[in-house]
């Protein structure tokens, strides 16, 4: 009876220790490296374009984006009244509630670029380019999309949370994650933009490049920004940015040579061959 009590005892005690919460092994096989994920500058490119591919989605700037922009004005108007219950109507008939699931995806969506420019940022320095012209220009296409992303979220949204920095921990993610008033918002946004345009970026892309960030594009959103500020901060400085809007706006296009409307023929005007 003695031997059957301790080999029980024995079993139970190897149970116990076998429970351990360090003996399972905890890490997600299926989350991609972080930290040592970028190595080449290749990987790097590939992170940009990731945060480019980020844009694409219809509850950010890409196509379906409209819900955000001309279905907020008197552009067109949204008949349908009924589909994903009434949600979309209520943009375009001014009712929108908070309650409105479509507000929670486009505000999500906005921040996703945000935080994978804030991660390749985080993690650029550290990769050895061969060509260190390169490590500028991803640079800034990155501040860009960030600034980008802010501008929609300050104009459309009022006070938001302002995130320059990657995000580690919960206690960090507490910290940052309060709204922060617009002319903050406004400030980082310019900052980005002026790192963005002291840097090597090229006027304008060629055919291959076509979509990604230029100093012409840098030019305009800066541009496009203090027009805004003038129009929606204090009135105090409204001249001064109205003032910044034109310089950066003229500048943009200056940018690009453009023919008279005279030198086009009036049998082309209309062709879409």
């Amino acid at each position: 009876m003695r031997t059957k009590i301790i080999l029980a005892a024995t079993v139970l005690s190897l149970a116990v220790t076998s429970c351990k919460k360090d003996f399972v092994d905890q890490a997600d096989p299926n989350a991609g490296a972080i930290n040592g994920g970028l190595k080449t500058e290749t990987d790097v490119l590939n992170a940009v374009n990731g945060v480019y591919q980020s844009l694409r989605s219809g509850n950010c700037v890409g196509e379906g984006a409209a819900l955000w922009t001309d279905d907020r004005a008197d552009d067109v108007n949204t008949t349908d009244n009924q589909s994903n219950n009434g949600e979309p109507f209520q943009f375009s008939a001014f009712s929108i509630v908070p309650s409105n699931s479509y507000l929670q995806s486009h505000w999500t969506a906005l921040y996703l670029p945000i935080s994978r420019a804030n991660l390749v940022l985080s993690l650029i320095d550290g990769v050895t380019f061969a060509n260190e012209a390169n490590r500028t220009i991803y640079k800034a296409e990155l501040k860009f999309i960030r600034a980008y992303m802010y501008y929609n979220l300050v104009k459309e949204f009022g006070d938001v949370p302002v995130v320059t920095e990657r995000i580690t921990t919960k206690e960090q993610a507490a910290a940052l994650t309060v709204r922060q008033p617009r002319q903050v918002v406004y400030d980082q946004i310019v900052t980005d933009l002026l790192d963005v345009l002291a840097s090597n970026l090229p006027v304008r892309h060629p055919e291959n490049g076509k979509g990604r960030v230029s100093m012409q594009a840098a030019n305009g959103l800066l541009g496009l920004v203090y027009l805004t500020m003038g129009t929606s901060l204090d009135g105090a400085n409204a001249q001064a940015n109205f003032t910044l809007a034109e310089t950066y706006l003229l500048a943009c296009y200056n940018q690009r040579t453009f023919g008279k409307l005279s030198d086009i023929p009036f049998s082309d005007v209309f062709d879409v061959t």
